[in-house]
């Protein structure tokens, strides 16, 4: 007696095909990467399609035998719905009840092979029993071909070298938190930042910034549409959630232009292994894509992990370093400092700490004298580099301290070292760019700065810097292209304005200059170096009153804190009064302000440029001749 046929049922929903008994789900017969339990969890919501399923009754079905918390079923749901979509409807396939549970949506159906019929639609199209087993018998030459396809491969590629990597480009998202904690927003925010850096160690890859990627943390942009606004060709997702010092972390593999899963892991690890994990999640994900891992990347792995206060520390000051206002970088400060009080040789909360000290040297952030700021963050910068020499993010800091100290060669040199160890750091190519606008190598400036664009093509910043490097090449219709740009975008940013205003001036456009400028003092709050160009520019124009009124404002303000005297320089340029005008460079030059290293480009109007005085102090600086 033949024995009876075995009924085999599937879920069919959109393009999707779930096997209940294989624990697999197939995306048009491609399977789609998940972990076990976010299919268990699918397949629990996908029996109750349309009907509500309760949190409790949820958690009971996919973990009968163990207790966990909500945050692990929140975790696997948001996985479920990154990796499904939306479905024909446009509304997303899995609904949250609140304070209730979840609701699958749309049109599911149970499919039967080997026999049987389709209970809820008995017209759904299926194998018929001997189709099943024609196709079962395709199926295996199809197997056996594709083996000896692979072997042929595998002979192949060992013939010819290592493999052609799938994509040359990535980009990491922002993870989301699923602690349901908004204060835990740094943790989310600093992991990401984490393994940006650790993934763009890989010079064969170009990794986007920071900068760019946060931009998605709220968006609901397709995968693909991201992937082209970014230009990369593969795509990064996460989440974690954390529960006392343990974190859970979700990474996802996917094809930008496709949005196809390539690979998907979750880990639970105590937070202070998060450095060495994201070490061997960035392999793993080299593998993936075929990328090549850099010996020292790989040797990295053996260091031990830091003391979880102290990465705590850490990332709650690049969480405030990363909002770029002086009170915040103070406080980012004050969290390195904690990070490297528990853990002395932790490389990377000493260079959070340079680059902090560099932003508070800078015009705009900056209240204190450059000659006080400036070596605290060359020490901090100098100490990192002694417990970790190949970090990337140090020589750059080291280098961006010693560029404005006018310690010019071995700045370059610092630039150039950062960019090899790390292609990807968006910053070190634009910082690079300075010295070679200093320099008067415009061509090679404007290159390093579009490098950086590629790297964080979202950056308001970077985009300015364009601006202002085509604006020391004395390329102004150019520069204010690029700087309407930023503005059209963010009517509001600061520094786009500041440049802006600046060109405007040198091309004569007085009053165009005058309201950019204006309205950058009051949306900064009245910074002196802004007032000190807007006091040029009215000087300028010929409106002396003004421009008087505003130095009286610097004078003020200098007696309440530290106002940079080029700012002052820059006022009595404005007024044609050449005498004053050394008086406050001499004054700049023994403060080593910014400003003195870009003399050399200065493109301002004034007959102090042709005094001998002028070529004396650049050459004093050690800047090209103009």
């Amino acid at each position: 007696m033949a024995s009876p046929l075995r009924t085999k049922r599937f879920y069919r929903f959109g393009c999707f095909r779930l096997d209940p008994d294989a624990r697999v789900l197939l995306r048009n017969g491609d399977v789609v990467p998940l972990p076990p339990k976010a299919v268990d969890t699918l397949l629990v919501l996908l029996k109750s399609a349309g009907q509500p399923v309760e949190r409790e009754a949820l958690i009971h079905a996919v973990w009968p035998d163990t207790f966990v918390e909500e945050n692990n079923l929140a975790h696997h749901v948001w996985v479920l719905r990154k990796t499904l979509g939306n479905g024909e409807s446009g509304r997303a396939y899995i609904e949250t009840i609140p304070k209730r549970g979840y609701r699958f949506l749309g049109e599911v159906k149970e499919a039967v092979e080997d026999g049987g019929t389709a209970e809820p639609d008995p017209a759904a199209p299926f194998a018929s029993p001997t189709r099943s087993r024609l196709t079962r018998r395709r199926l295996t030459v199809a197997i056996s071909l594709a083996a000896a396809g692979a072997l042929v491969s595998l002979w192949a590629l060992s013939r010819r070298g290592p493999a052609t990597p799938l994509f040359e480009s990535l980009a990491v998202l922002p993870f989301q938190n699923l602690s349901g904690d908004p204060n835990q927003n740094y943790v989310s925010d600093g992991l990401t930042e984490a393994l940006i850096s650790e993934l763009a160690r890989m010079r064969s890859l170009r990794v986007i910034s920071r900068t760019s990627t946060m931009r998605y943390k709220e968006s609901r942009k397709a995968i693909p549409q991201v992937a082209r606004e970014l230009n990369v060709g593969a795509v990064i997702e996460g989440s974690v959630a954390r529960f006392g010092d343990r974190a859970r972390v979700t990474v996802q593999l996917l094809d930008g232009a496709n949005d196809k899963h390539l690979w998907v892991e979750t880990y639970e690890r105590d937070l202070a292994e998060i450095p060495k994990l994201w070490g061997e999640v960035a392999i793993a994900v080299a593998r993936e894509i075929r990328a090549r891992v850099e010996p020292e990347q790989r040797a990295r792995l053996a260091s031990l992990p830091v003391k979880r206060a102290a990465f705590e520390a850490y990332l709650r000051g690049r969480y405030y370093w990363n909002k770029r206002t002086p009170e915040n970088i103070r406080k980012a400060i004050e969290f390195f400092r904690k990070a490297i009080d528990e853990e002395p040789a932790y490389a990377r909360a000493y260079c959070g700490l340079a680059d902090s000290y560099n932003q508070l040297g800078t015009v705009l952030i900056g209240g204190q004298p450059p000659t006080e700021i400036r070596p605290l963050a060359m020490a901090a910068a100098r100490k990192a580099l002694e417990i970790d020499p190949e970090l990337a993010e140090a020589h750059a800091a080291l280098a961006y301290a010693k560029l404005y100290d006018w310690e010019w060669a071995a700045a370059e040199e610092g630039f150039q070292r950062a960019t090899r160890l790390n292609p990807s750091y968006a910053s070190a190519h634009l910082w690079y760019s300075h010295y070679l606008s200093m320099r008067k190598r415009p061509d090679e400036a404007l290159r390093e700065v579009k490098l950086a664009h590629q790297l964080d093509p979202l950056s308001p910043i970077i985009q300015t810097q364009i601006g202002w490097t085509l604006q020391h090449a004395g390329r102004y219709d150019e520069a204010i292209q690029e700087l309407r740009k930023v503005l059209e975008t963010d009517p509001d940013y600061l520094w786009a304005l500041w440049r802006i205003g600046s060109c405007y001036a040198s091309k004569g456009m007085f009053q165009e200059g005058i309201d950019a400028l204006e309205k950058a003092a009051t949306l900064s709050g009245r910074s002196p170096s802004i007032l000190g160009t807007l006091a040029e520019t009215y000087g300028l124009a010929g409106r002396k009153g003004e421009a008087r009124t505003l130095l009286n404002e610097l004078a003020a303000l200098s007696r309440q804190r530290y106002v940079p005297a080029i700012a002052f320089a820059h006022a009595y340029a404005g007024l044609g009064d050449s005498e004053r005008v050394f008086e406050w460079l001499e004054k700049a030059y023994q403060q080593r302000e910014q400003g003195i290293a870009y003399l050399a480009v200065w493109k301002e109007h004034g007959p102090f440029r042709s005094d001998p005085r002028f070529d004396a102090l650049i050459r004093r600086v050690g800047l090209p001749d103009k």
